[in-house]
């Protein structure tokens, strides 16, 4: 007797299959003890029976019925094959005209080519049905006290966290960092690439990271310490949060600016590439590397520098002018005074830190923090959002606001924000320099001044 063996479980908490394994090796007991051949083995792993979606193993089962490929099937349970009247009908009917024979470990045989049999499949159908729906039941209620509670949930493991909801290293690390990177203007893309670098993989798969999985991470309320239920965020949850919240607000409003999205530009490797220009024919630089050694070289070969020297006279002529007092001014938008938008970012944060300790300490209960909260946040979700749009105007405003900080800052900016930043704040030219002068002179080369 030719067999195949169908197995099925609905959530794997784990993703590791444990709970199909099981039932296969319960189904190939019983099939040598019936002494049939198990031509072919069927499962799907982490789909319900009851949601309606399609199940792959499921479908080529009945396909191979339908074939005349098996002669009998085996399943753990009849509520294993199926838990819909609709997809019972279709089981029936197929297993019918093709003479299969049905035996399950748990329940016993199913003959369905008689109408005593068929009505006991109709019968355990209906039962799994109603307990289907009465353990959804069950869990929207406990779902719905969680929520309420701000207790952790998840299913699966999200990155940056374990299973349990406590931080996770390097991961709840990354995030920390390419927020604050995104945020100063660094695309998605190159927290991509960086995340892949670092080894880091997505916690559904072990995949690469895209722009688009590394997006939709960042813009996740988990990492804030919202508690989100049916798609809307209800509440704080007690979990460690990576990010504060007003940064996550702040990070929503910023890469969901459309007029953001509509700016589409290549990711350099190196600050001047495409940046520095030639003082023949006006052509931007390229990067040339051989020998381990890197330079800037005009497209038509009109004029060539060492990398790292021009690099490094660029940085320093960078870092002079960010300091002078008049920058400040000059690279606000009209209207925005980043200055004034610091303070008062500084200022609420400064209040809701003093709401927590007040909190601790007893002097107000959670109904007075949570009221005091949510309005201090709004604030600072809304002061973000100006801040982040200053930014998008100008890659200069972050590191205008670096204060004492500017050169940690510019250092831990990628090659490609560099290049923007130099790109906003001046234009360099390299000059043709005499024959024969190998070291870096920075008399051929003309800064003028864009701010």
């Amino acid at each position: 007797m030719r067999a195949a063996i169908y197995t099925r479980i609905s959530v794997d908490q784990t993703g590791e299959g444990l709970g199909v394994e099981r039932q296969l090796s319960d189904c190939d007991k019983l099939a040598e003890s019936l002494n049939w051949t198990v031509v072919q083995r069927y499962s799907d792993n982490d789909v319900s029976a009851f949601s309606g979606k399609l199940r792959p193993g499921y479908e080529t089962l009945l396909t191979a019925m339908q074939a005349g490929e098996v002669d009998a099937l085996i399943a753990w349970h009849s509520d294993r094959l199926h838990r819909s009247p609709i997809e019972l009908e279709r089981f029936i009917e197929i297993a019918d005209e093709a003479g299969v024979e049905i035996r399950t470990v748990h329940g016993g045989t199913l003959d369905l080519s008689t109408s005593a049999g068929r009505m006991v499949a109709r019968i355990l159908g209906s039962v799994a049905r109603q307990e289907s729906e009465h353990s959804s039941e069950r869990r929207k209620r406990a779902n719905d006290q969680k929520a309420a509670s701000g207790a952790w949930q998840a299913s699966r493991r999200p990155f940056g966290y374990t299973l349990a909801g406590e931080p996770l290293e390097p991961e709840a690390g990354a995030i920390k960092a390419a927020v604050a990177d995104v945020l100063a203007g660094k695309s998605i893309r190159q927290v991509a690439r960086e995340w892949n670098k670092q080894g880091l993989r997505t916690t559904h798969g072990g995949t690469l990271w895209s722009a688009t999985s590394v997006r939709r991470v960042l813009k996740n309320p988990r990492y804030a310490a919202l508690r989100v239920h049916r798609g809307v965020v209800v509440g704080e949850g007690i979990w460690e949060p990576l990010i504060e919240p007003d940064a996550h607000y702040g990070l929503l409003a910023y890469v969901s600016d459309p007029a953001r999205a509509q700016k589409v530009s290549f990711e350099r490797k190196w600050q001047g590439s495409g940046v520095y220009a030639c003082g023949v024919c006006g052509s931007k630089l390229i990067v040339h590397v051989s020998e381990k050694k890197r330079a800037y070289k005009c497209p038509q070969n009109h004029v060539r520098r060492q990398g790292e020297a021009l690099d490094a006279f660029v940085d320093a002529v960078t870092l002079a002018r960010l300091s002078e007092s008049d920058v400040r001014l000059s690279v606000e938008s009209p209207g925005v005074d980043v200055s004034t938008l610091q303070i008062g970012r500084d200022t609420l944060q400064g209040r809701l830190d003093q709401l927590a300790a007040m909190f601790a300490e007893g002097a107000i209960d959670a109904s007075q923090l949570r009221r005091g909260s949510e309005d201090l946040r709004e604030q600072l979700a809304q002061v973000d959002a100006e801040l982040g749009a200053a930014r998008q105007g100008s890659p200069l405003v972050d590191l205008v606001l670096a204060g004492e900080a500017l050169g940690e800052r510019w250092a831990e900016l990628s090659a490609d924000m560099r290049g923007k930043v130099v790109e906003a704040l001046m234009s360099v030219t390299v000059i043709r320099s005499p024959k024969g002068l190998r070291r870096f002179d920075p008399e051929y080369i003309n800064i003028e001044w864009n701010v």
